[in-house]
């Protein structure tokens, strides 16, 4: 497989073990006498420090210490939400003019150009917070400050690759960040695969313009649950149901008439620990399920768990940072969001189209008879979502 998607190996890392590069990391920061336990303990500072100090004597130390005394005057003011930085009003356009400070003229230089746009890393990403939930209030288990492994995985949405050889009409998908989720190197590959979100799990697609009452049914994600991850030339398999399908059976069968490929192995997924893994960060992996959804997603970051961190494990995995999506709206009044999509219809130029509800019934049918000809679909949603809502 290396020598097929030797392209992505610039990028990633050596193959590692989690779980024994970070015991031999714990091994080497515990034998160094400057190491501080990842909690909360102002002991462990004032051993540091070579101090005993009383609690009044440590709070004025603290607040003599804090970063609020490091201002001058006219300096620009704190930014508490840091994603403001990346407009232009966060700056004050009056700068010093006696200044010499390169740094000052590299802002001004910035400030005049206007139409560079800047790059960065999570500007089109939103950090997502959770409450933190205290030992008591977990009422479970609690992941341990610099012994527990905190594993970030980005996940992709599904995409459609075009072949080399397909004709241009053809048309592929772009590649997509849909959220990176944080997950502790104690939980499952099953654990994850019951956190990543997908259209696909939402419905099951269905044609019924003469049966609106039976639109919404289950979700094809309690219906059909087989999936797998491939890992460094590994298939992980959910068997949690007797009726799910190894869906990498056809795959491995394919792969053995192509010398390239192969040999495969496969697991169980929900027997695989994430910190059992051993992988490359920053190398694309695939994740498939509903027969042919496929998702790449990379581990791209792995560090011990410390204070800072919700320390409950029923919290993970958790979704930390999400890529918005525009949302479909209404195709005839522009206003409200998709419910309905139309094939075929012959009395609208666009196939599909996409309807709310109000347009879909008042424009296809008189009473509850259909009008004209056209097949019609429910929008794939979470139905569960929407029982909660209608409920509250």
């Amino acid at each position: 497989m290396d020598d097929v998607y030797r392209l992505y190996n610039n990028n990633a890392s050596p193959r590692v073990h989690i779980k024994e590069y970070f015991d031999e990391y714990k091994n080497m920061i515990t034998s160094t006498e400057c190491f501080i336990p990842m909690k909360r303990d102002k002991r462990d500072y004032l051993s540091l420090m070579g101090v005993n100090l009383g609690e009044e004597e440590m709070a004025m130390l603290a607040n003599y210490c804090s970063i609020d005394n490091l201002t001058v005057e006219g300096e620009m003011p704190k930014i508490i939400n840091t994603r403001r930085m990346r407009t232009q009003e966060a700056f004050d356009p009056q700068l010093p003019e006696d200044v010499d400070l390169q740094t000052i003229q590299n802002l001004r230089s910035r400030l005049k150009l206007g139409t560079k746009r800047i790059s960065y890393k999570y500007q089109s990403e939103l950090f997502i917070t959770h409450d933190k939930k205290t030992e008591v209030e977990s009422d479970g288990e609690c992941a341990t400050p610099g012994q527990d492994i905190l594993v970030f995985v980005r996940i992709y949405h599904p995409f459609a690759q075009r072949a080399r050889n397909a004709p241009k009409t053809e048309c592929g998908s772009l590649l997509r960040l849909n959220n990176v989720t944080a997950i502790l190197g104690s939980q499952t590959l099953a654990q994850l695969k019951d956190k990543i979100p997908c259209i696909a799990d939402y419905t099951i697609s269905k044609e019924c313009s003469n049966n609106l009452d039976n639109a919404v049914g289950p979700m094809a994600k309690d219906v059909y649950k087989s999936g797998f991850f491939f890992i460094e030339d590994t298939f992980y398999n959910d068997s949690r149901q007797p009726t799910n399908v190894d869906y990498s059976t056809v795959i491995q069968e394919w792969a053995k008439r192509r010398p390239k490929l192969g040999p495969f192995r496969t697991a169980i997924m929900e027997n695989c620990r994430i910190d059992s893994l051993f992988l490359r960060f920053g190398y694309p992996w695939v994740y498939k399920h509903q027969g042919g959804c496929e998702h790449l997603i990379v581990f791209s970051d792995s560090r011990l768990i410390n204070s800072d961190d919700d320390l409950a494990v029923a919290a993970y995995p958790q979704i930390v940072r999400l890529r918005p999506t525009s949302s479909k709206f209404c195709m005839i009044c522009g206003v409200y969001s998709v419910q309905w999509i139309t094939m075929e219809h012959e009395r609208i130029p666009h196939n599909p189209c996409y309807f709310c509800d109000t347009c879909f019934k008042s424009y296809n049918y008189i009473g509850k008879k259909k009008v004209g000809n056209f097949k019609a679909y429910a929008y794939p949603r979470n139905t569960e979502l929407l029982r909660k809502i209608e409920d509250i």
